[in-house]
This record gives structure tokens, sequence and C-alpha cells, in this order.
């Protein structure tokens, strides 16, 4: 017999030559305090799930200007549309980008500006790299303005800046926000790059 076993069926006497009778452990299993101790940690994460739902949802859903890294997305515009777009453009420093999209070298990208309820409107002004737009006046229908890319295109990457002194401006890109400009603020892009004239 092992000493454990031996333990087990034995005890030593008691005073009075009675034996005490062998020590018993509690019943393992639920306990009223274990069951209590479950409910408070589901209830205290239902709790914590709920907090932090009240915390990051609404930033996710409600216009918000990109964080520092975040970047949205700059959509291609297709070559069919160059020609609408070109209003949009400065005659003389886009020349060269309407060239390159017409020949299927480099494509254009471009924008959603609007003027949102509330704002004080004005004239932004969009700088993509070395290009400047013309003024564009906010209207609350919205505007797309074609840019050319603010990067040599292969790098997929670049910066957009809104230029001038405006409110409540929904610059729409994907995803998109709203900004107030004074002075100026920037955007970092990113486009897929793939055939400017596909097929």
């Amino acid at each position: 017999m092992s000493e454990p076993e031996a333990q087990s069926e034995f005890s030593p006497s008691a005073p009075g030559g009675q034996d005490r009778p062998p020590h018993q452990e509690p019943p393992r299993g639920k306990t009223p305090n274990s069951s209590r101790r479950l409910l408070i940690g589901i209830v205290g994460g239902l709790l914590i799930t709920g907090i932090a739902g009240v915390v990051v949802v609404p930033n996710i859903v409600r216009d918000k200007p990109p964080v520092v890294g975040e970047e949205s997305t700059l959509e291609m515009l297709v070559p069919g549309e160059i020609n609408l777009a070109l209003p949009t453009l400065d005659p003389g420093t886009s020349k060269q980008a309407v060239d390159d999209a017409k020949n299927c070298k480099a494509p254009m990208g471009w924008v959603t500006l609007t003027q949102r309820p509330g704002g004080n409107g004005g004239m932004v002004r969009i700088r993509s790299g070395n290009y400047l737009s013309p003024p564009i006046k906010l209207t609350p229908a919205p505007q797309r303005v074609a840019v050319p890319y603010p990067a040599p295109y292969p790098t997929g990457r670049g910066v957009l800046t809104l230029v001038g002194e405006a409110d409540q401006v929904g610059f729409y890109l994907t995803p998109g926000g709203v900004h107030d400009v004074n002075g100026a603020y920037s955007v970092n892009v990113r486009w897929q790059v793939r055939n400017p004239c596909p097929q």
C-alpha cells in the first residue's frame, strides 16, 4: 500500500482513544461563490464591450479627418471622362498631365468637393505634387475635380493638400471627411497602380 493511500485510510488516534473521521475534501464543482464569480465576469465583459462600442463606433461612422499615417484612396479618372474634366483643371500647368492621360502614359485622379451645411463657404485649391488647381468655389452641390497624381504614378502614394480658408469642406476620397481648411489641410493618399487605358 502506498503512503498516500495509507494516510487516507488511517488517521491518528484522538485523545481518549477515539479515532477521528478521515478529513473530507469539499466536493469539487460549482459552488455558490464560483457561480457568482462567473456571473460577475460575464457582466463585466459585457460592460467593457459596451463602453468600447460607445467610444469606438462613433469615431468610425462619423466624418473625420484621417489621422497621421492613415491613407485615403485616390481614384483614377477613366480616359472617357478626361475631356469632361478639363474645366476643373488649370490649363497652363495641367497640359502635360492631360496629354499623358490621353496617351495612356499615366492616368489622372479625381476627388469630390462640397460645402457642408453650416459652413461659411469660401474658395479652396488643391495642391497635388507640383500642380495647383484653379480656385474652386465651394457649393452645396458636390463637384468632381480632376487632379494629376501627386507623385509619379508607379509609386502608388502621395499627398493631396487643400489650400485656402473655408470650414466644413467635404473633401471626399475613400474614405473622405469634412475638414476646416485654415491655410492648408493635407491628406495622405494611395492608389492602385494599373494600366491607365484598360482594354
